[in-house]
């Protein structure tokens, strides 16, 4: 009875330390990324799977890292096992979306966005999925797809500047320029120093006929480092 008891004791305690290194290995994980050094990270993550290799938060991390080092193939592999274990996980298929992304194929990317819209998510990611599925409607010109992903973006979250910002970029392909304007006004009332935001509501005023007030934000651009807005004032604003 006691060399059960002890062998039961043994178990849990080898149970608990590994419990331990998991955690510890994904905390360390964590901090690569945090640092840029996806190499360690990933070295982290399979560490951490070699202990537990159907731990979310290691799975997760691995795909982030992977591609975030450019190894997109690597990324997908870890996605699809993991989606295989777990079908229902938004997060998994949302990753596999952003490689197909990355790698160019943005209607498969369209494909995965929706699906894991599909599954229960958090609001928190369900803002990232739109984001991201907007980024790919756009770059396949579906500009009044992007236009939707962005204003059930705003409902979720109106105080998000990169949602205003880039749904003026959907507005002036549109053509709609006083939208845009609009837009580019509340990305910077929330984001007042982002240089791409005035040289984007720059450009709108162009189109708007409104020189002067398109003049005076390539100048704030400019100031902020943003070459483009300073070829602009050469282009458009030498009597300004």
């Amino acid at each position: 009875m006691r060399k059960l008891s002890f062998i039961i004791l043994l178990l849990i305690t080898n149970l608990a330390l590994a419990q331990d290194n998991l955690s510890e290995l994904i905390s360390a994980g964590e901090n690569s990324i945090k640092e840029k050094n996806y190499k360690a990270a990933v070295s982290s993550y399979k560490h951490a799977l070699e202990i537990s290799n159907t731990d979310t938060l290691a799975l997760n991390g691995i795909i982030r890292a992977l591609t975030l080092m450019g190894d997109y193939r690597e990324a997908q592999k870890y996605a699809e096992d993991a989606i295989k274990t777990y079908p229902d996980n938004a997060e998994f298929i949302f990753r596999k979306g952003i490689i197909h992304n990355l790698n160019g194929d943005h209607e498969k990317a369209v494909e995965e966005f929706n699906s894991a819209l599909n599954l229960k998510s958090t609001q928190n990611l369900k803002i990232r999925i739109l984001l991201n599925k907007a980024s790919a409607e756009f770059k396949l010109e579906n500009f009044t797809g992007a236009l939707d992903d962005y204003n059930q973006v705003i409902e979720l979250d109106p105080r998000n500047a990169n949602a205003y910002n880039y749904r003026g970029l959907v507005n002036y392909r549109l053509n709609y320029f006083i939208d845009a304007v609009n837009d580019y006004n509340n990305s910077i009332d929330l984001e007042p120093n982002v240089a791409s935001t005035y040289y984007n509501r720059g450009m709108s005023y162009l189109k708007l006929n409104e020189k002067y007030k398109a003049c005076v934000d390539f100048h704030k651009a400019c100031q902020l480092k943003y070459v483009n807005a300073c070829k602009m004032i050469v282009i458009e604003c030498s009597n300004q």
